[in-house]
């Protein structure tokens, strides 16, 4: 690496290393013998030498009451560094714990239309985890072909699902021909007017009708993992 690129590195503007060099092979000098090294005028060596004491690349002292600049040995650039990666590895914990609970807030998805509620089927399928459904009776004839797409999906991935749904005929039979590896079905005796999905750490809640299905998608560990013991109460008194 070219001495100049390693310098941009510390945040150094080409001027800057011109100078800080020009210094570095001098030795103590003053700005106007620096500017002759350097190759520039003297008030805007004066200014960037200014900078270079902010940054910490050069000090100077008084004598006569002319002002000598001398460059900072580089070695303490390493220092500096060394410095600064030990204080970020001391807060590193808190950074990452301040980022994780960002991550953990609640995030809510809202999707519509036939083709919105695909979208959370196929997130239940890349989630690859068991899940929890509270099933309405419409579902299974307002997604039609696609639902059997699912659950050929969902079997190839061995994903296990506990429905609770309403007692009908037509749902007994259906959790006839599913085997138990699959699924364990219980019946209510109230009509369900939505679908509530829980898997991971994410509750969906779907409704089915021909003019606006829509779906609204919770991400949260806390909401999920209550509205699972909220299911398994209602799954024992089922």
């Amino acid at each position: 690496m070219k001495i100049e690129n390693a310098l941009r590195e510390l945040n150094l503007n080409d001027k800057e290393i011109r100078v800080y060099l020009a210094s570095l092979r001098l030795g103590q000098s003053s700005a106007n013998t620096i500017s002759k090294e350097a190759n520039l005028n003297r008030v805007s060596t004066y200014d960037l030498l200014k900078n270079l004491l902010e940054k910490g690349f050069v000090s100077y002292v008084i004598k006569s009451g002319v002002k000598y600049f001398e460059a900072v040995d580089p070695s303490k650039f390493l220092a500096d560094i060394k410095e600064k990666e030990a204080k970020l590895k001391a807060v590193m914990p808190e950074l990452v714990s301040l980022r994780s609970s960002l991550l953990e807030k609640p995030g809510i998805e809202v999707y519509e239309g036939v083709k919105g509620l695909k979208s959370i089927f196929n997130d239940i399928l890349k989630e690859e985890k068991d899940n929890w459904w509270i099933s309405d009776v419409k579902m299974i004839e307002a997604l039609q072909f696609y639902f059997k797409h699912f659950i050929n999906q969902k079997r190839k991935l061995s994903l296990f699902s506990k429905v609770i749904t309403t007692d009908c005929k037509k749902m007994r039979d259906y959790s006839k021909k599913v085997p138990k590896k699959y699924l364990k079905m219980k019946f209510i005796d109230k009509e369900i007017g939505i679908t509530k999905i829980i898997y991971g750490n994410k509750v969906a809640f779907l409704t089915f009708k021909e003019e606006n299905s829509i779906g609204l998608l919770i991400k949260n560990k806390d909401i999920a993992n209550m509205e699972k013991n909220m299911f398994e109460l209602l799954w024992k008194n089922s």
